[in-house]
């Protein structure tokens, strides 16, 4: 059964605008039936339609959802080489379960995500509401605004970085050397690799390279890669 984003409150949901619109004109939900919702934060109900109007639905809360929730909290810190690549993370990270998604620039990086923030941050969000629709999932990731590699690195998260010249230590191996934390960070690089110095860089804040297996990965599926070890 396919789930909408709803304002939940008390014992009641709305949906608005597009959410309203494609329950009522495109899957041909009316008064009476029942249908799901989930609020983005992790709750999900069974509901039932009780007043239709032009791109609004009115409804009533019936049973709260089963929800499965993710033992992790991951944040990706990736660097996109293009608004196809960074849309194909969003939407495949968020069906694994990635919590956060940070756009990064780097030395090496080919687009720069700075530049297209305010304008395209809007169909960022709709592609992640998408893809919790796909994944039956109630939780929407927050898609944290892009910055420089430097600056993320000062920010102190238990953090990992992926990297295609270390070949003996895994992920597993570095979520075990920092304790095995509920959250974690993991920084994915852009096509051409990390530079040596953004490496001893991330080194100096005790970021452990790790590896994704002997295959060097297109940038797009290392992200993918690794979320799905992790999750």
């Amino acid at each position: 059964m396919p789930q909408y984003l709803a304002d939940i409150k008390e014992t009641e949901f709305f949906l608005m605008d597009e959410e309203a619109h494609h329950a009522t004109s495109v899957a041909r939900r009316k008064e009476g039936d029942e249908i799901r919702v989930f609020d983005g934060k992790g709750r999900q109900y069974m509901g039932r339609i009780d007043r239709v109007q032009k791109k609004f639905v009115r409804g009533t809360l019936l049973a709260p959802c089963e929800v499965r929730r993710v033992p992790l909290s991951l944040e990706l810190c990736f660097a996109p080489n293009s608004r196809v690549g960074l849309e194909e993370v969003l939407d495949k990270g968020t069906q694994l379960g990635v919590s956060f998604f940070r756009p990064i620039i780097t030395e090496r990086s080919e687009y720069d995500v700075l530049k297209k923030w305010d304008g395209k941050n809007d169909r960022w969000h709709q592609i992640m509401i998408s893809a919790c629709k796909q994944c039956n999932t109630p939780f929407v990731p927050q898609i944290l605004p892009p910055a420089k590699f430097t600056q993320v690195l000062a920010e102190q998260k238990p953090s990992l970085i992926t990297y295609e010249a270390e070949q003996t230590h895994t992920l597993a191996w570095g979520m075990e050397q920092l304790g095995n934390p509920q959250a974690v960070r993991v920084f994915v690089g852009p096509a051409g690799g990390w530079t040596e110095e953004e490496i001893s860089l991330a080194a100096e804040y005790r970021i452990l390279p790790v590896t994704l297996g002997v295959n060097i990965l297109r940038a797009e599926t290392a992200c993918i890669a690794a979320a799905a070890k992790l999750l």
